[in-house]
């Protein structure tokens, strides 16, 4: 397959201002899809957009993703960042890549396209952690990550597990899963008032911290150190632990 051909053949293909190899065409008037190749020739970069388009925003994260793709090409992960990227005009301090596996794009008209794309998003540095197995990396770039929207708020890496004894709500299993930032606040608000309740949870550098309700106390559980802990301060602790 002669990638190139088949990326400046998409209908309506035209090529990126100031990136080389690259092209941008839109399927509808929703969507709009830019793909450029890799350093070796051999992979597409692309990045989808629902929504508004800014081109040299996705040129930049093009750019930047070439420049670092022997970080991901053919590295067997399912979910990469590449940090230190930086785009005047937005917030995103980080450049995402996922595996065909993970993303699905040209999955039914062209498999074998597919099979060598990588999507890239912008993304920030706090929400992928690189170590994702392929279940992980597709529930958060497909139902969490929101990747092909240029304007997206940050959706930090949070995998918690709960039970409250007051609210009668809890988690399923023992092991962490993936949850809102926004769910862990509330959690660990819960907890003041309710005895024998707790809230554990761990950032993208598998960090965990733990929160534990005595009914008198609460007592923060982190780094192998275990103090009391006001429930004025939890809000402020979930949100640092998870940059």
């Amino acid at each position: 397959m002669n990638l190139g051909s088949v990326l400046s053949a998409m209908p309506g293909a035209a090529p990126v201002t100031g990136l080389a190899s690259a092209w941008r065409w839109s399927p509808n008037p929703m969507f709009t899809f830019t793909a450029a190749l890799s350093t070796d020739g051999r992979h597409n970069l692309q990045v989808n957009v629902r929504g508004r388009y800014d081109e040299a925003l996705v040129a930049a994260l093009l750019a930047h993703a070439r420049a670092h793709d022997d970080t991901f090409v053919g590295k067997g992960r399912p979910l990469v960042a590449v940090g230190g990227f930086h785009h005047d005009g937005t917030e995103f301090d980080t450049v995402g890549a996922a595996t065909a596996e993970v993303h699905g794009y040209h999955a039914n008209d062209n498999p074998e396209l597919s099979a060598v794309t990588y999507a890239v998003f912008p993304a920030y540095a706090g929400e992928i952690s690189g170590r994702e197995n392929e279940e992980e990396a597709w529930g958060r770039f497909r139902k969490m990550l929101q990747p092909n929207k240029l304007d997206r708020a940050e959706v930090p890496f949070v995998k918690m597990r709960y039970d409250n004894t007051r609210t009668r709500s809890m988690s399923k299993g023992d092991a962490r899963g993936f949850a809102p930032l926004d769910t862990l606040v509330r959690e660990l608000e819960l907890l003041d008032g309710a005895p024998g309740s707790f809230v554990e949870w761990e950032n993208r550098h598998g960090t965990v911290w733990r929160v534990d309700s005595t009914g008198d106390t609460l007592e923060l559980t982190h780094d192998a150190t275990r103090e009391p802990v006001l429930p004025g301060q939890l809000h402020t602790v979930a949100r640092t632990s998870v940059q």
